[in-house]
């Protein structure tokens, strides 16, 4: 198998950091209902553990130094073997270092549900060190628990693992779907494009989630508009009216709504709809990567990409909801 090795600068981390990834992981998809998720949520590849657990030996520094033990393994050991209903880490020899056993079962034994575990544990340790002032240098630790966390979510979306941490009143890991809009929106979309035969733009929004993971958000404004201007060409070529491949968003709604795309009783809101319609995906993508960026390059921010990657998702699924009425 052949594996490519993409870099990807993926967003400005704390101060004059900047977090960069190299995608090492073939991306994964698992099937959900029948359709495949953009994101997988029953397995933590190896690849994924392995750099987690350097961010880990970053975070809390080096296991041991001047022939003393690293307490926060220590602790850290003696907390994740008593959750998860061990005594010890295996092989439970004395002599091996707690870090050592940590990342010999993180790696290579743990579950995923253990992984999950183990992962929701450090950080939260890591939160709770640093909060009660129990932060030190002394064993060379690179990242405070915030930057650590960074790492981990972007680590988390690049190999496409529906996970992130979450910090706060209350730190934790939660899955991706418990997200209100993956949920309501993002899993819909790609439930109706894969069920009603919309194979371009189930392509091209899967493609826009692709590059929004790897940092690459222009690529993913391109790519929303595509998927619903992809929407649109195959709701008038299903129903039989007339367009042409070279129409753009504007004209493609404009033949919708003409041809009845909403029911009757919604006539009056019309002007409404395609005023929305007209202005929320386009004009977005338009303004930030759709033209030319003049003299001074134009930095597309992630939260735009985001919004553009729900927003798209929820049109999708109003349009397609309007298609299969008229069925």
């Amino acid at each position: 198998m052949i594996q490519v090795f993409a870099y990807a600068h993926v967003k400005e981390g704390y101060g004059d950091k900047l977090l960069t990834i190299w995608d090492t992981y073939s991306k994964r998809q698992k099937q959900l209902s029948g359709v495949a998720d953009v994101f997988t949520y029953d397995e933590i590849p190896k690849a994924l553990r392995v750099q987690i657990w350097n961010i880990w030996q970053e975070c809390f520094g080096d296991s041991m130094r001047a022939g003393s033990h690293n307490p926060a393994y220590v602790e850290l050991h003696k907390r994740m073997a008593n959750e998860l209903g061990m005594l010890a880490f295996p092989p439970t020899n004395h002599r091996i270092l707690d870090a050592d056993l940590i990342k010999e079962f993180f790696i290579n034994s743990a579950t995923t549900r253990e992984a999950l575990d183990m992962i929701d544990m450090a950080f939260r340790y890591a939160i709770h060190m640093h909060k009660n002032r129990r932060w030190s240098d002394a064993y060379d630790a690179e990242l405070l628990p915030l930057e650590a966390i960074e790492q981990l979510n972007a680590r988390l979306l690049q190999h496409g693992v529906g996970y992130s941490f979450i910090d706060g009143d209350s730190p934790q890991l939660i899955r991706k779907d418990n997200e209100h809009l993956h949920q309501e929106a993002v899993l819909p979309a790609l439930c109706l494009l894969h069920e009603e035969g919309f194979a371009g733009a189930d392509a091209e929004y899967r493609k826009a989630h692709e590059h929004y993971r790897h940092g690459r958000y222009k690529e993913c404004l391109n790519e929303c508009l595509k998927a619903f201007e992809s929407t649109l060409k195959t709701i008038c070529s299903k129903r039989k009216w007339a367009r042409k491949e070279t129409d753009t968003a504007k004209t493609l709604i404009d033949t919708c709504l003409t041809n009845g795309l909403l029911p009757a009783f919604m006539q009056s809101h019309l002007g409404t709809v395609k005023s929305a319609l007209e202005s929320a995906i386009p004009t977005v993508r338009n303004k930030l990567s759709g033209h030319g960026q003049g003299e001074q390059p134009k930095a597309v921010p992630e939260f735009y990409a985001e919004y553009l990657l729900h927003e798209t998702a929820a049109t999708i699924v109003f349009l397609v909801s309007a298609y299969k009425h008229l069925e």
